[in-house]
């Protein structure tokens, strides 16, 4: 059907009836026999109202957005065994994404005592650097696979995280450090987008929510064991071990990608990309991310953090709407009138604030308040991603047959009790059993399910051609809104380590955490995408 809407023409304007139902758009035949006319648009009625529009194919070359499967007509299912070799390349690739923000926490007071003589403005950006450009460029690197081909995007990434984590574990001064990490942060989001569009086509239509749980589990149990990794490595070697230990990583995943990954896109470049949209959804999310995380060292206030935010302000809106009327955006809002898409990004971006500061939060406060070693966070932290690992792959056949919305919303509960269980036992007593290990079991728990589950839940009713472009803006939220919390909580600690100003904001993540579970319940289709 999809196919055949996008090829059909007619030389006459016809009358079509769209139903829209939980996000999911299917055509009503405005006669019989009628061929079936081209869409350029959807809208965004409530699910039991019939739209009638008139609709010229020749006024858009813009092609229609088709909600649906992950697979394309074209696609074949591959043999068990090579889709899950295949499964486990492109979670490679989304490991490489998540671990290279978690070892430089953990690394980064040994690499700023090897430059000693470099100010603190310029060591930060070891950090920042790498957040700034992987989440202002993974749009685009979405855009860009689907665009271009999946498989060529994702193997020019993968190749640039193993060039550049050689040449960061043996850099010869900052600068060349700084270089390094801006690659590693543009070459992520060029493989973490494609990365699940490569994939998801290799399995059934009904196991698109496991395949997923698997794929973001991997990243985010290696997320929280490589700081304890990262530590062991800082015992016997320096910083420089913690990156070389990278490129083997990217090194498996690029033979796999040779082995098992085939190209999922089809390429069509008869209409030119938006490249001034480009430039425009670029520079927005670029400005407002790095006014978050520099605006600490630069004053809140200052002209610097004033002007980044005020201009990205600006070019949002104008890039939204550029996006809009171009028939080849970088971006199609029209993701946004499927109801399960917007509303799992909402939760995201809600979800992800609490779950990117409290990683940030606990290790400042085990080091600060408590006293702990490096080496001790990392193994007081280890239980709670393996336990949310599992958690989010055997939830995933759950998901599968019964939908999202009430194993979202259960999620969302056991994460706000996570919270709330900091606000009430944490303080500077040091109870690790009673304070801190039932918080991260119960948030781990509740974030096992969110931080891969959402990811499934936002792209169930996307089809096959936007599939990698829907990933990078959902990723884009997840990562620039992790980069906004961890600035709200510098803003409130303000260097300290004072218990009542970590009360705060666990109060505070607990709050947004909290909005998720009506928000799922209320606002998330019922049942399976397949039922929809």
């Amino acid at each position: 059907m999809t196919e055949d809407l996008a090829s059909a023409s007619s030389p006459a304007p016809q009358v079509v009836q769209l139903r829209l139902s939980e996000g999911a758009a299917r055509l009503v035949p405005s006669a019989a026999g009628a061929p079936p006319p081209r869409i350029d648009r959807v809208t965004s009625e409530p699910a039991d109202h019939i739209a009638t529009q008139r609709i010229d194919p020749a006024a858009s070359a813009r092609p229609p957005l088709a909600p649906g499967s992950h697979r394309s007509s074209g696609d074949a299912e591959a043999p068990r065994g090579r889709a899950g070799l295949a499964l486990a390349t492109g979670s490679l690739a989304f490991v490489l994404g998540t671990v290279n923000v978690t070892v430089t926490n953990v690394a980064f007071p040994d690499i700023v005592r090897s430059f000693s003589g470099v100010s603190d403005a310029i060591t930060g950006w070891i950090v920042s650097g790498y957040a700034l450009a992987f989440a202002s460029t993974i749009i685009v690197g979405g855009r860009l696979a689907d665009r271009y081909g999946r498989l060529l995007v994702f193997r020019a990434g993968v190749l640039g995280l193993l060039v550049s984590s050689i040449v960061a574990g043996f850099a010869p001064g900052i600068g060349v450090l700084l270089a390094a990490r801006a690659v590693q942060g543009l070459c992520g989001a060029l493989t973490v987008p494609s990365s699940l569009a490569l994939v998801l086509p290799q399995f059934p239509a009904g196991r698109q929510a496991s395949v997923i749980g698997i794929w973001a589990a991997a990243g985010m149990v290696a997320s929280g064991i490589a700081p304890g990794l990262a530590a062991v490595i800082l015992e016997f070697s320096s910083w420089r071990g913690v990156y070389l230990a990278i490129a083997p990583i990217a090194a498996l995943a690029f033979l796999g990608s040779l082995r098992f990954l085939y190209e999922t896109a089809k390429r069509d470049l008869r209409t030119p990309l938006d490249l001034l949209g480009v430039i425009m959804g670029t520079a927005a999310v670029f400005l407002i991310v790095l006014a978050t995380l520099q605006g600490r060292h630069w004053g809140w206030s200052s002209a610097w953090t004033l002007a980044c935010f005020g201009g990205g302000a600006v070019l949002l809106p104008l890039f939204l709407l550029r996006s809009a009327r171009h028939p080849e955006p970088l971006f199609d809002p029209r993701l946004f009138r499927i109801r399960s898409f917007a509303v799992a990004n909402l939760a995201v971006a809600l979800s992800m604030i609490g779950a990117f500061t409290s990683w940030f939060l606990w290790p400042l406060f085990l080091t600060g308040v408590w006293g702990y070693s490096l080496l001790g966070v990392g193994l007081a932290f280890t239980p709670a991603p393996v336990v949310s690992g599992a958690v989010a792959i055997l939830s995933g056949r759950w998901a599968d047959k019964h939908g999202f919305r009430g194993l979202m919303t259960l999620a969302s509960v056991f994460a706000t009790a996570g919270m709330l269980w900091l606000l009430f036992f944490l303080d500077e007593n040091v109870r690790y059993w009673l304070a801190l290990f039932p918080s991260t079991m119960l948030f781990g728990l509740g974030l096992g399910v969110l931080a891969s589950h959402l990811n499934s839940a936002a792209l169930a009713d996307i089809g096959a051609a936007s599939i990698a472009t829907a990933n990078g803006v959902h990723q884009s939220l997840r990562y620039g809104l992790a980069a906004v919390g961890v600035a709200a909580a510098i803003a409130v600690l303000g260097g300290t380590h004072e218990v009542h100003l970590y009360n705060w904001m666990w109060l505070l993540l607990g709050a947004l955490q909290a909005l998720c579970i009506p928000l799922m319940w209320f606002g998330y289709p019922r049942g399976p995408a397949s039922a929809r």
